[in-house]
Order: C-alpha cells, then sequence, then structure tokens
C-alpha cells in the first residue's frame, strides 16, 4: 500500500495546530462584564462625601427605652454650648411603639393598615439599629443624620471651618471615626462617631486625619487632642417610665 507523506505531514499539521489553538483557548485570560452590587458603590460615594456607621442596639427590644439623639460641638478640646440642650429642647425618640400607646377603639384600624412587628406582644414596630450618616450640603456645611430604623430620625446641618492650604486658598476638609461601643449606660451619654476637621503636622509639613480606627468614648485617644474642631454624635438610652 503506497504511503502519500504529504498527506500524513498535512493532517500531523492539522491536529497539531488545533491542540495549540484548544490550548490557547482553554488558557485565555479575558474579562467579562458583570452586574454591580450595593458594595460596588459603597466607594463612590465615600469619595463624593457619603459616609455612613451602623450600630446594634436589638439588646433593648423587650423593654420600651427613651433614645434622645445627640450632636456636640467641640473646639479645641472644649465643648461649644450647645443651645437646644440650653433651652431645655430635647430630640428623644422610642426604640419600639406599642399598640398600647394609642387608644385602644383605634387598635383595629392601626393593625389594618400595618405592618405590625409583633401582634401577640402588641409591638407595632421595632427598631434594631442606629445608623449615623453624612452627606454633602455645600463647601462649608455638612448634613448629618443619626437615624433610628423604623423610628425616626434626626438631622442637623453642621457648620465646618475651613484651613488654608498651600495653594493659596482655602479649603474644608472633614473626616469620620467610629468610637468603641459595648454595654449602653443607662442615662449617660453614649458617643458613636466623630465628625472632624484635620490639622496640620508641623513635621510632615501637610494636613492629615489619622490614627485610631475606632476611638476611645472618653476622648482619651491620641488623635482627638490632635484635632481642631469636631462634632460628636450619639444618644443617651433610658427607660421609659
Amino acid at each position: 500500500m503506497l504511503v502519500d507523506k504529504n498527506s500524513i505531514m498535512r493532517h500531523f499539521i492539522f491536529v497539531l495546530l488545533t491542540g495549540i489553538i484548544f490550548c490557547f483557548q482553554a488558557n485565555a485570560q479575558e474579562v467579562k462584564r458583570t452586574e454591580p452590587d450595593i458594595s460596588d458603590y459603597i466607594p463612590l460615594l465615600n469619595a463624593a462625601g457619603y459616609d455612613v456607621y451602623t450600630f446594634d442596639i436589638s439588646s433593648l427590644k423587650d423593654e420600651t427605652y427613651n433614645i434622645e439623639l445627640i450632636v456636640r460641638e467641640y473646639v479645641d478640646g472644649a465643648m461649644v454650648e450647645d443651645q437646644a440642650q440650653r433651652e431645655g429642647l430635647r430630640f428623644t425618640l422610642r426604640n419600639r411603639r406599642m399598640l398600647s400607646d394609642f387608644p385602644e377603639e383605634y387598635w383595629n384600624e392601626i393593625i389594618e393598615q400595618g405592618p405590625v412587628y409583633d401582634l401577640d406582644r402588641g409591638i407595632l414596630s421595632l427598631s434594631e439599629k442606629i445608623s449615623v450618616g453624612f452627606a454633602p450640603s455645600v463647601d462649608s456645611l455638612r448634613t448629618a443624620s443619626i437615624l433610628v430604623e423604623n423610628i425616626g430620625a434626626l438631622r442637623k446641618l453642621l457648620s465646618l471651618r475651613s484651613q488654608p492650604v498651600p495653594s493659596g486658598g482655602r479649603e474644608y476638609m472633614y473626616d469620620c471615626r467610629p468610637f468603641k461601643v459595648g454595654e449602653i449606660q443607662l442615662g449617660e451619654f453614649t458617643p458613636l462617631v466623630l465628625f472632624g476637621s484635620y490639622w496640620y503636622d508641623d513635621e510632615e509639613d501637610l494636613y492629615r486625619f489619622c490614627g485610631e480606627d475606632e476611638l476611645e468614648p472618653d476622648l482619651s485617644s491620641k488623635m482627638v487632642a490632635s484635632i481642631p474642631h469636631y462634632y460628636i454624635l450619639g444618644m443617651c438610652v433610658t427607660k421609659r417610665q
């Protein structure tokens, strides 16, 4: 039988090329488009001046408490007197709303309107989380919010203080730090988040806002002493009588 060497060679080359192409296809590096999820937006929101911190208060859920939402301002380490507190004004919410908070003749109507968190226990709505957030307004103002989940929120405009920059102008440079949290001390102020200005570092010849990732509730953290202007957002929890 005659063997066509050229045919064999062509067949061999075809098989070799097919194997090489397959290997390239199997090992090819590629990029695929995917649908973004909410976490992908967080860096963009932070860059645009949005920040939020959340705190679990579910340990309060078995009883009704008053939660006073408080914003304190400090300049050079000293607290500035708060007008609302001086005038006896308080912004207080409860951690839950009960059916018994309303006259009994309205109960059926309230239940029908729903939703009701736990009808057997008579709980209309319950907050298990507090959120502290910041959003840009204009250069000299920042909007701060303390949101008691499912209940209500305090929103307040924070006045900022500009600082000189090497270019000769002035800028508003602020950032946030959460406080260490733990057991709630009833009747005492619980700081949640500090919102403060950068400070100038003479040795490094730059403005900075760096230090501890979480601050001590008694303001003993080293970086706090360097911040010339800051606000502390927090709460005071008391048992409802």
